[in-house]
């Protein structure tokens, strides 16, 4: 990551996270191998931090591509940065 041509937080533990994330919610009628292409492109032009939620129910899509883009060398699992929601009906320890 080159924090000179973006904009970052540094976390406590001293990395920097990219302050931009693309979010992950697409329309219901847009194909789930949509969604993995989608979001190869968007690591592709520099995308490295992206945030979901459990209630999009595509974490498998966005998985795939994540794991793609990490095995052809495009980027390093260090780099990636993945937020998500925590749904208040899932704080058992178990559901974390």
């Amino acid at each position: 990551m080159d924090p000179k041509r973006s904009h970052f937080v540094k976390l406590i533990d001293g990395h920097l996270m990219p302050v931009l994330g693309l979010g992950t919610a697409a329309s219901e009628g847009v194909p789930k191998s949509k969604i993995t292409e989608a979001f190869k492109v968007a690591i592709d032009v520099g995308f490295l931090h992206i945030d979901s939620a459990y209630v999009y129910e595509n974490e498998e899509e966005v998985g795939k591509a994540i794991r793609e883009k990490i095995a052809d060398g495009t980027v390093k699992r260090e780099d990636i940065f993945y937020t998500t929601k925590l749904w208040s009906t899932f704080f058992q320890p178990e559901l974390v």
